[in-house]
């Protein structure tokens, strides 16, 4: 199954325009806590199966991890539950890439 990845420049750009999308963070709480991409609904990678139904409709997931990897496999795990595959996205090297891109400054901690 092919996933679409969704690079950090990209991304930006989406955000920068408003565009409907929803990052999902699936990194441990304490991570996403001390800093998250701006905007990222926080849901751990083994909360996916019981959370499910919190994901939005109505806009495209591009689902985020540290590295990019577990984030493919949850996309993959979200289409075969009958997401759309248009609208399931990975972020292309996950927090790792975002910050190599943006920098840690880009981050914003939970209040």
């Amino acid at each position: 199954m092919y996933i679409t990845e969704v690079s950090p420049e990209d991304l930006q750009t989406r955000m920068d325009r408003g565009d409907a999308i929803t990052v999902v963070d699936l990194r441990q709480p304490w991570e996403y806590q001390a800093g998250h991409i701006p905007g990222a609904m926080h849901i751990f990678i083994q909360d996916i199966p019981a959370r499910f139904h919190e994901l939005p409709q109505d806009t495209e997931l591009i689902f985020q991890c540290w590295h990019g990897v577990t984030s493919l496999d949850v996309a993959a795990f979200v289409i075969q539950q009958g997401w759309p595959a248009t609208s399931v996205s990975s972020l292309m090297g996950g927090m790792a890439g975002w910050v190599e891109t943006h920098g840690a400054e880009s981050l914003v901690p939970v209040s």
